[in-house]
C-alpha cells in the first residue's frame, strides 16, 4: 500500500501567544542594558523639551530630530540582541548610518504625522487655540489648556499612527526598504496581525496614561515608559522579522 507523505503546513502563532511573545522579551532585553536605555530616554525627553523652546519653530523642529535620535536608539538595541553594549552614542547613530539622508527624511514623516494627528484630535475637541499652543509653542496663552484632561487628548491618541508605523524604521535600517515602502509595509504587517497590535495599542495606552497622573508618576514616564516601549518595539520586530522574508518587501 503506497502511502502518501504528510504536507507540512506552518502553525501561525495566535494573537494571544504573540503579545506573549513581545512582552516576554522585552523584559529580557531591557535587562540587558537596564540604565543606558533609561538614560537615553531621558535624553530623548530632554532634547524635545529644549527644542520645543525655541520659537516658531522648535515645535516642529523637535518632532524631526528626536525620531531621529529614535531611530538611533533601534540601531543601539539591534547591537545589544547581536551582543554588543548600548552606548550614549546610540543617540546620534542614525546621522552615521549609511542610509541616513532617507532615514531622516522617514523619521520626519514618521513625527509629523504622530504629531499633526495628536494635534487634530485636540483641535477638534478644543478648537483653533489648540494650533497655537501647540504648533507654535505659546502655551502660556491659553491657560485654558493647562488641564490633564487636555494632556491626554493630545497625547494619548499618538499612540495609534506610532504603533501603526513601529516597523518602518527597522524595515528601513536593517531590510534595505524604500521610505515608502518601510511605511507602507509597517501598516501591512499591522494589518495583518491586527487583535495582537489592538491589545498592544491598549496596552500601550493604558500605561502612558499612568504615567500622566501627576507630577509623581511622570517618573514613570522617563524610568519605565519610554525605555520599555524602546525595548517592546525591539521586541515586536525581532519576533516578526523571522517571519518576513529577506528582501525588503514585508
Amino acid at each position: 500500500m503506497s502511502s502518501i507523505p504528510a504536507t507540512s503546513v506552518p502553525i501561525r502563532p495566535s494573537p494571544l501567544s504573540r503579545l506573549a511573545r513581545w512582552y516576554g522579551d522585552a523584559p529580557r532585553l531591557w535587562r540587558r542594558a537596564p540604565l543606558m536605555l533609561v538614560g537615553l530616554s531621558l535624553c530623548c525627553m530632554l532634547v524635545e523639551v529644549l527644542l520645543q523652546l525655541i520659537p516658531w519653530a522648535g515645535v516642529p523642529l523637535s518632532k524631526v530630530v528626536v525620531p531621529m535620535c529614535m531611530a538611533g536608539i533601534w540601531i543601539g538595541l539591534d547591537g545589544v540582541q547581536h551582543g554588543a553594549r548600548l552606548r550614549f552614542s546610540s543617540l546620534w547613530a542614525g546621522w552615521r548610518h549609511p542610509r541616513w539622508i532617507a532615514l531622516g527624511v522617514q523619521s520626519a514623516i514618521i513625527g509629523l504625522l504622530v504629531s499633526g494627528f495628536q494635534t487634530a484630535c485636540a483641535w477638534l475637541v478644543y478648537g483653533n487655540g489648540v494650533i497655537d499652543a501647540v504648533v507654535f509653542g505659546h502655551m502660556a496663552a491659553h491657560r485654558e489648556l493647562a488641564t490633564r484632561a487636555f494632556e491626554y487628548i493630545l497625547l494619548l491618541p499618538g499612540e495609534l499612527p506610532a504603533d501603526l508605523l513601529l516597523l518602518s524604521t527597522p524595515l528601513l535600517l536593517f531590510r534595505g526598504a524604500s521610505i515608502s515602502a518601510s511605511l507602507r509595509d509597517a501598516v501591512r504587517i499591522v494589518f495583518a496581525m491586527p487583535l495582537a497590535f489592538g491589545l498592544l495599542i491598549l496596552l500601550q495606552m493604558a500605561l502612558f496614561a499612568v504615567s500622566l497622573l501627576n507630577a509623581w508618576t511622570l517618573i514613570l514616564l522617563v524610568a519605565v515608559f519610554l525605555p520599555w516601549s524602546s525595548a517592546l518595539g525591539y521586541a515586536v520586530w525581532n519576533a516578526i522579522a523571522t517571519e518576513l522574508p529577506n528582501d525588503a518587501s514585508a
